[in-house]
């Protein structure tokens, strides 16, 4: 009965998404649009948006703005910049060519190319094409591409 009480919620693909036309009542869109790499692309995504909402339906679309409040942490020199990502190692998958499989698993992979004392972290981040790594935080840091958006310009969209 949980289950049915729940809303229902899917992850795809935001240019491309496999729901039938006018069939929610709402979509939300958090954390997404700025990492669309062009203007093309961001309106593919809102339109994408308005087929699977039906009329008179909400669509709720959050992104990242270029000015901040200034108590914000956050500072951008440009409207196109990239951003740290953060990733701790126990939720990666070590790509396939740079691990050997072997019968216990991952951790014995990592063990094996831990032999010449780099972190966990470090061994990570040298199997992803430019990553790096902080050892004190025990992350694999990934450089992510965000477009900032100036004030209005969402909305012109």
């Amino acid at each position: 009965q949980a289950l049915m009480d729940r809303p229902a919620i899917a992850v795809a693909d935001c240019m491309s998404v496999p729901l039938r036309t006018e069939s929610c009542d709402a979509a939300i869109c958090i954390a997404v649009l700025h990492h669309l790499s062009n203007k093309e692309r961001r309106l593919r995504c809102i339109q994408e948006l308005a087929r699977i909402v039906k009329r008179g339906g909400v669509m709720n679309i959050q992104a990242w703005a270029l000015d901040q409040a200034d108590d914000s942490k956050r500072r951008f020199a440009a409207e196109d910049v990239y951003v740290p990502f953060n990733a701790q190692p126990k939720y990666l998958q070590l790509p396939s060519n740079n691990a050997s499989p072997t019968t216990q698993g991952e951790a014995s992979n990592i063990a094996a190319l831990k032999s010449d004392n780099r972190s966990t972290a470090q061994v990570y981040a040298d199997a992803f094409d430019g990553a790096n790594y902080d050892d004190r935080k025990g992350l694999v840091v990934f450089q992510r591409y965000c477009h900032l958006y100036r004030k209005g310009e969402l909305e012109e969209l």
